[in-house]
This record gives structure tokens, sequence and C-alpha cells, in this order.
């Protein structure tokens, strides 16, 4: 019974103290009680909420419709994927090019927009694209700046050298394996050396 009659105290006090914070307006000389900021972004995220699940749900239906849709449509189910463990925030860890074919699998998939998740998934993933379609390109930045652009093949091996190809024995085969581990045998560091300093 104090248990009981202790809690409807508690929420009688909870319920005042709301009230109590609610900002007083004064609208054509009437006093009304208006919204705090607190609620209002309160029921903001409440709303992103409901938006995101209901995506997730929509998403899913989709996807599960058949078995290996998943399988065959990795982009959107990788953005499924990001939805359902980071919500909104998810699409920032997709990078822009899976989410454009993502978003082309949606719209080859679906003809019927009438779910409001899917509708709002494909909305922000046509955004996300548009933005990285209009974005400037690095590549665009080096030309401005007169730099030489540099090929991944140069970043990754250095400049192309020509392949000597002969055949080794045994022997130096393991000598050469050994320095595969990180040390280089001293005849192959003085030639590296002598090319590096020429």
């Amino acid at each position: 019974m104090l248990q009981v009659l202790k809690s409807q105290f508690d929420q009688s006090m909870k319920s005042v103290r709301q009230l109590l914070q609610r900002p007083i307006k004064l609208e054509e000389g009437n006093l009304k009680l208006g919204h705090s900021k607190v609620t209002e972004l309160q029921k903001a995220r409440d709303q992103q909420r409901q938006r995101v699940r209901q995506m997730r749900m929509d998403l899913d239906v989709l996807l599960g419709q058949h078995k290996a849709s998943r399988l065959l449509m990795r982009h959107l189910a990788l953005v499924e994927h990001a939805i359902s463990s980071k919500g909104l925030a998810g699409f920032d860890l997709v990078h822009p090019r899976i989410v454009a074919k993502a978003l082309a699998e949606l719209e080859s998939v679906v003809w019927d927009w009438s779910p409001a998740g899917l509708a709002d998934l494909r909305s922000r993933m046509a955004v996300i694209v548009k933005n990285y379609r209009a974005a400037p390109k690095p590549e665009a930045a080096k030309i401005e700046k007169k730099e030489p652009a540099v090929s991944a093949e140069v970043v990754a091996f250095g400049p192309s050298l020509p392949a000597m190809i002969s055949e080794v024995d045994h022997a130096e085969f393991e000598e050469m394996e050994r320095s595969w581990v990180g040390f280089a045998p001293a005849a192959v560091a003085a030639e590296l050396n002598a090319q590096r300093a020429a």
C-alpha cells in the first residue's frame, strides 16, 4: 500500500514538474502554455526514430521477399545493415558510390513507392548521390593547382621497372625468401641504393 502511494506521489510530482517547465506565452492578450525546446527536440528525435524504423521495416520486407535478394543486391543489403546498426548516421559510413549503386538496385526492384519507408529511403539516397556528384572531385583540384597527377600504380609499387626474369638455384631462392621477412641480401641492397643515388 505504501509503495503504491509513493508511486502515485512520484508520478504526480513528475507531472507538476513538467507543467512548470513549459513556457508561458502571451498571445492576443491571453496566456497560453507553450512547448519547451526540450519537448520539441524530443518530438523531433522520436519522429526521426520512427522514420528510420519504418525505412528498416519496409526494406526488410522488400529484401525478405526472396531468400537470395540480399546476395544479389549487395549494395542495398549494405545500406540496410548500415541503417540497422547506426540509424541515419549509417549513411555517413557508406561511400556515396555504393549508395548510388544501392539506389539503382532499389529503383530496379520497386515499382510501387506507396510504402513511406521506401519512399523516404529513396529520397535520402538520391540526395546523397546528388551531393556527391555535385561536389568537386580531387582530380579537379589537382588540375587547378597544376600538380602532376600520380597514378595508383606509381603510388602502390613505385615507378615501373622492367621485369627481369631468370632462373635461380634453391639456395639463392631461400636467401631471397629470408629477405622477404625484412632483410635484403647485401648484393640486392647495394644495387637498390645505387639505383636510388642515380
